[in-house]
């Protein structure tokens, strides 16, 4: 399932320049060229990220030597956190990267991340429950692996079934 919404994905982002040139020189006054929108966008307040809650697109791909990030909840009380387990300082393009997850709330635990061109990928394994941890923080456990098929914002959006929902935006580059 995963390699068909890849395919899809990168069919998506190959396909969708050309169709965009197609109908600008047909009628050059309807649609922008396709070499200026910005493939990259950070969330604003007019364009929020994937799923209720906007967070910030980091300023670089680097990431905390200790590989630990927060999300930002719906709620106060609540928490969302990753631990990125990281082959160097940066997030890579089209690199499996372990990301174990730690959120606060009850029951299920669903994932998944929009990219560029709202492109949606979920984790190429997991969400793995983990019954035992080091990592002092608030919520259960879970590992996930990752492959973002392009460089540029990633939100991931996380939802336990009792409600409670976070996000967090990471730069691949």
């Amino acid at each position: 399932m995963y390699r068909y919404r890849r395919l899809v994905a990168t069919l998506t982002m190959v396909a969708l320049p050309i169709v965009l040139t197609a109908c600008a020189e047909e009628h050059p006054a309807a649609a922008p060229s396709p070499a200026a929108p910005d493939p990259d966008p950070t969330p604003t307040a007019s364009a929020p990220a994937a799923g209720p809650i906007a967070a910030t697109c980091p300023p670089d791909a680097g990431y905390p030597s200790n590989g630990e990030l927060r999300g930002v909840t719906d709620n106060a009380q609540d928490s969302l956190w990753a631990l990125l387990f990281l082959r160097e300082p940066r997030l890579g393009a089209d690199v499996e990267t372990k990301i174990v997850w730690r959120m606060t709330g009850s029951g299920t635990f669903d994932i998944e991340a929009t990219g560029p061109y709202g492109v949606v990928v979920e984790p190429i394994w997991g969400p793995d429950l983990h019954d035992g941890s080091s990592w002092n923080r608030p919520g259960d456990e879970w590992g996930t692996g990752w492959n973002f098929p392009t460089a540029g914002c990633w939100t991931v959006q996380a939802d336990r079934s009792n409600g409670v929902s976070g996000s967090l935006t990471l730069r691949i580059g």
